[in-house]
């Protein structure tokens, strides 16, 4: 996997040795996490992102960048978002602790992308696999309804929480879904049993009803609420308090760890 990495990170300072890194903008003077170049944020979308985002780096030195773009200048997804790591220097150069999140929007002629990259120090924490899920179950729900804002909200959210340890997994949706659904039948089943088994009892001893009805007023056979469900899951807790602006990027690497998407 570090053989894996060195090579493709080799493979794109070797490419940018002659022509540079063309078509990649510059790093942001002054320092900024959130890069809206294609400008699909609000304003206060911006100042909210950028506040939590610099909470983040404050606490953990783990550093997030949103750089969103309307053309990739002929590059592979992934490969624009490394170059930005590199060029950048997102996370710190003592534990390459760098997070990329590139978007392109959707258009009527072309399918909008998002990538994800990795800096080596988080690899580990934040595999492809699990990078591969939040692009499908946090960012491209929200994309596919034009809410890039929400998207990328929850898509960080759910990094940040694999970043600082607060979560060692992103499960995946879809077989939880699947999982509830068998669980539900089986409940489902059990309840039709045991209705069955209660009439059965019900009319052997001369009760057709659940009251007590018939010769045996006295007695009253009462089946309350057998299931009850809590409320729903709560999203990333507390969000950020304020904290001072974003200090710089701090000279983090990268190696090809992260996946991509498109809807």
């Amino acid at each position: 996997m570090r053989i894996k990495s060195f090579i493709f990170s080799l493979f794109l300072v070797l490419g940018t040795v002659v022509p540079g890194f063309a078509g990649i903008p510059e790093r942001p003077d002054p320092p900024r996490l959130v890069n809206d170049f294609a400008g699909i944020f609000t304003p206060a979308q911006v100042a909210e992102l950028e506040s939590m985002l610099v909470s983040f780096d404050d606490s953990t030195s783990n550093q997030i960048t949103v750089v969103t773009v309307n053309d990739l200048e002929g590059y592979a997804p992934a490969e624009y978002a490394v170059k930005i790591g590199l060029s950048w220097g997102v996370g710190n150069k003592d534990f390459d602790n760098g997070i990329v999140i590139l978007v392109v929007p959707k258009t009527e002629s072309a399918r909008g992308q998002i990538s994800i990259q990795v800096g080596y120090g988080l690899e580990g924490a934040i595999p492809d696999a699990y990078t591969r899920r939040i692009i499908e179950q946090d960012f491209i729900p929200h994309f596919r309804n034009d809410d890039y804002y929400g998207g990328v909200k929850a898509g960080c959210g759910t990094l940040m929480k694999l970043a600082s340890g607060e979560i060692s997994e992103v499960r995946d949706r879809s077989s939880d879904s699947e999982e509830l659904a068998s669980v539900m039948a089986k409940i489902l089943i059990f309840m039709f049993i045991l209705y069955i088994i209660i009439r059965v009892i019900g009319r052997h001893s001369g009760d057709d009803d659940f009251t007590g009805g018939g010769g045996n007023r006295g007695r009253h056979v009462h089946v309350g609420p057998i299931i009850t469900w809590g409320g729903g899951h709560g999203g990333f807790g507390g969000g950020f308090g304020g904290g001072g602006g974003f200090g710089g990027f701090g000279g983090g690497s990268f190696g090809g760890g992260g996946a991509s998407g498109s809807w």
